[in-house]
Parts: structure tokens; sequence; C-alpha cells
């Protein structure tokens, strides 16, 4: 019998991504022409779940989409890629998210997200509880009822847990949010969201503030300036990998579901961040937000330096 894959647990948001590419991005109004354009699926934590099977992992997500073509499509993707959607909801009379993304020739992008306003209140956190025999549990805050049934069932379970912290949430522990800090085993946030959940401009003193606040491990990812955490009380650093970047979209995503299958894999902790720090740097390198998603193959030989980019960075955002 074949062994088991690690298997990753997500739940979040899963989105359908329309990416443009653009030689400069906007700055006015008026028409402009792109010289690329993609359809293909996002969100957070759906990124996360794509990205542990392009690794060579196996993932089941829970989520919502709506009764519309667009979560056809989702689920489409989500079965080419052969992620389990046992779990996953479709809300009744509601749209799925969608995100509208440019991309300028500096890989910098622009984004515009749609969600509809009751999507989430309306999805049935109980389907999060579902983690399986999962090895680790990813969330993102999008869904915080769905994230908090998600985590405190890992916990229960004495499973691991990674919570990407991508923008800004309410620490206070009597919130929905500070509740899912309280949950996880794995922080690792954005700079902008460290800094402002934290109040505090300061990269390290917000670092070692959220690890004081929180019973967890904690990191966070400065784009190319690399990733820092804490590590028996002191700031630990791995500098980003050089690469000229083409698209950044997706990067956060696909650190945070790399250093996820990297725990699964029974990796410690300063290992996955250098495993999900080359895997983020080569999604970088090409067009195309989780269709640019890169093999294990290519990861594995950037980190012996087989890669044309080794040597060379840029960390998720």
């Amino acid at each position: 019998m074949p062994e088991r894959l690690p298997l990753v647990a997500c739940a979040g948001i899963v989105t359908l991504d329309h990416i443009f590419q653009i030689d400069t991005l906007p700055t006015s109004e008026g028409k402009y022409t792109a010289t690329g354009h993609l359809t293909v699926g996002g969100g957070v934590a759906a990124n996360a779940a794509a990205t542990v099977v392009k690794l060579g992992g196996a993932s089941s997500f829970i989520g919502c989409v709506g009764d519309d073509d667009s979560g056809d499509n989702v689920l489409a993707q989500f079965a080419d890629l052969g992620i389990a959607t046992d779990s996953m909801q479709r809300i009744a009379n509601h749209s799925t998210p969608i995100s509208f993304i440019l991309v300028d020739g500096a890989g910098r992008r622009e984004l515009v997200n749609f969600v509809p306003d009751d999507f989430f209140t309306s999805a049935n956190p109980w389907f999060a509880d579902d983690i399986g025999d999962a090895d680790v549990v990813l969330v993102d805050c999008r869904w915080p009822a769905g994230a908090l049934h998600a985590l405190r069932s890992a916990r229960a379970g004495g499973v691991r847990s990674v919570v990407d912290v991508d923008r800004p949430i309410d620490a206070d522990p009597v919130t929905e949010t500070g509740q899912i800090i309280d949950a996880a085993t794995h922080l690792v946030f954005s700079r902008t969201a460290l800094t402002a959940t934290m109040h505090n401009e300061h990269l390290v003193d917000a670092l070692r503030a959220a690890a004081k606040r929180a019973d967890a491990w904690v990191a966070v990812t400065d784009g190319e300036h690399g990733v820092s955490w804490i590590e028996d009380g002191r700031v630990q650093h791995h500098p980003a990998v050089q690469v000229d970047a083409v698209d950044t979209l997706g990067a956060g995503d696909v650190f945070h579901g790399a250093f996820a299958l990297a725990l699964a894999e029974g990796r410690r902790e300063r290992d996955a961040v250098r495993f999900a720090s080359a895997a983020a740097a080569l999604k970088c390198t090409r067009f195309g937000g989780r269709a640019s998603i890169p093999g294990r193959a290519e990861v594995d030989a950037l980190l012996d330096g087989a890669h044309p980019t080794a040597g060379q960075v840029s960390a998720p955002r």
C-alpha cells in the first residue's frame, strides 16, 4: 500500500480571479489596454490548498461558493487539482466572491475584491469542524466563524494549525478574531497586518508584542526583506530569495501553503520557513496568480542551488 501523503486541511475564502497583465498600473481615469488575461481560482486559503497539492501533498478545502457559474468553475478547478471538497457549501441565491486584478510589468498589483455582504454569515461554520485526519490545519480570517471552528477542532485533536493573517484583525480576546489568535499554534502575519493589528509600526516590537499576546509560534513576512519569527525568546530572520518579480499575486498564499505542508512533513519551523520562502519566490517569477505556483522539483532545485534563480529573492507579501 502506498504511503499516505501529508494532508493539510484549509478553511477560508475561495474566489474566481480575473487577472489582467498591464504595462503600468493606472494613475488616473481612462481606458487601458491589457497585454495578457487569465481567469483562475484564487482566495487566500484556497491558493494555499492548491500550493500544498502542487508541492506534492494532499489537501482538503472547507469553504463556500455561490450557486452560480463562478462557483461551478472554482469547484471544477479544485477537482482538477485533486483537492477534496466534501466540506464545501453552496450558498443559495448568492454569487461566488470574485476579484479583479491588474498586474504591471514590475509585478506590482492592484486588486478589487467583491464578497456579498452576508455571504459568510449565511454559511454553516459547523462544516469547518470536519478536518478529517489532517496533519496540519490552515485558515485565513475571511470567514472567522469557520476559521475558529477549524482551529478548535484541530486543537482538540492535537493537530497543529497555521493562521494566514494577511490583513489587520482585532486581537482582543473577546472578539472572534482574537479567539482565532488564541486557538492557533502558528500565526504568520504580513508586515502591514502585524503592525496594524499590534498598533506598532516598529516591526520587531510588533512581532514581540504578538508573540507575547499569543500562545503560539509567531512570524511575519516582509516582502523582499524576508521573514522574521520568535524562537526561544529571540528574533530570528531568513532573507528572501532574490528573483526578478513578474507577478507577486498570491505569493503570501503560496508561502503559507508551503509552510503548512513542511510542518505536515515533520519539518521544524526554521526549515519550513526556508522551504516556503523558496516556493513563494519562484511563484513571483511568472504571471498568473494560482496558475504560476511552482512544483516540488523546482523548489527543491532552488534550495539545492541548482535552479537558475538560486542565489537571487522575492519573498511573500
